[in-house]
């Protein structure tokens, strides 16, 4: 158990203030050290007989101890539990690479851009104001990075746009009983 470089100075500092052969000032200052609530804290205060007083304090010692031990594992456990998440991710991320760049798969991103490309030119009759503006969203869209709103946004807009009937038309019907 490694003491806290702030408990460490002030120990230094009153251990060279205190008599430390008075048995009450010691049992005092080593209760004063700990972290206790102050009824414990008032129990060695009030304590009259010498060694009763010392071993309150003691047992106040000990149970920052304790709890230093329980801290100490506690952040060994999530310092273990986040190098393992941070390697996997990173492995993870060195494997997509790899497969990128061998073609063995595609990035999402990439991937999405390819299907709104292909949707756009199978489009018999587009516009040109409806293919400029959809030419403008993809690539607004590739220059968005993957997990931003925007790009949610602008992906959103582009399903929209690709999903409505471009020059498919049907004849009109006035024939309000048909209607009916």
């Amino acid at each position: 158990y490694r003491l806290n470089p702030f408990l460490r100075d002030r120990m230094s500092f009153f251990t060279n203030r205190i008599p430390l052969q008075d048995p009450f000032a010691l049992a005092d200052f080593a209760a004063s050290m700990t972290t206790s609530d102050g009824e414990d804290l008032q129990a060695v205060l009030e304590e009259m007989n010498v060694e009763e007083r010392l071993r309150l304090s003691l047992n106040l010692i000990s149970k920052e101890r304790e709890i230093g031990w329980l801290q100490r594992d506690i952040r060994r456990s999530v310092e273990e539990k986040m190098t393992s998440q941070q390697r996997k991710y990173f492995l993870m991320e060195q494997m997509k690479s790899i497969k990128k760049e061998l073609g063995l798969e595609k990035d999402d991103k990439e991937e999405l851009l390819a299907r709104f490309k292909e949707k756009i030119a199978s489009f018999k009759e587009l516009g040109k104001e409806a293919k400029k503006a959809m030419d403008e969203e993809l690539d607004k869209l590739s220059a968005l990075e993957k997990n931003s709103q925007e790009f949610n946004t602008t992906r959103n807009y582009l399903d929209w746009l690709t999903c409505l009937p471009w020059g498919k038309t049907s004849e009109e019907n006035f024939d309000l009983t048909r209607a009916k």
